[in-house]
């Protein structure tokens, strides 16, 4: 059996696109305050883009002017991700039956393929995704 930790960077490989094409960095970390927290940092000096695995698998998403090692800086400001690009949200969010997937939000790994896609969108219109500007 698979652990956790080998589920999660399965999960970040769907963004290491944005290592490859857009030379930005990554970092992996951990923190534990009111349970564990893992950390995966998207980040180059124009600023930072953080996915948070938190305990009971919570799934977050923010922006940070800068990297850094402290976590309530790297959760400078929680983002939305699905306002943006709504029609790839649909996409993803498939139909079962007659009512979108109400578990959807639950699955991870599909969050995270969503959230590429939305971010590859971002980035071929505007050169930035959620705050962070990248050069091509």
């Amino acid at each position: 059996m698979r652990d956790y930790m080998e589920v999660l960077r399965e999960y970040i490989d769907v963004l290491m696109f944005l290592v490859d094409e857009y030379n930005m960095k990554v970092a992996e970390q951990r923190f534990y305050t009111r349970g564990p927290y893992i950390e995966y940092s998207f980040y180059n000096e124009s600023g930072c883009f953080t996915v948070s695995f938190g305990p009971c698998d919570d799934l977050d998403f923010y922006f940070a002017p800068k990297f850094s090692k402290l976590l309530y800086e790297l959760h400078y400001k929680l983002v939305n991700i699905w306002i943006d690009e709504p029609e790839i949200w649909k996409r993803h969010q498939k139909w079962i039956w007659f009512i979108k997937d109400p578990f959807f939000w639950w699955k991870p790994k599909k969050v995270i393929k969503a959230l590429a896609e939305t971010i590859r969108t971002k980035i071929e219109r505007d050169n930035e995704f959620f705050g962070v500007k990248v050069l091509k």
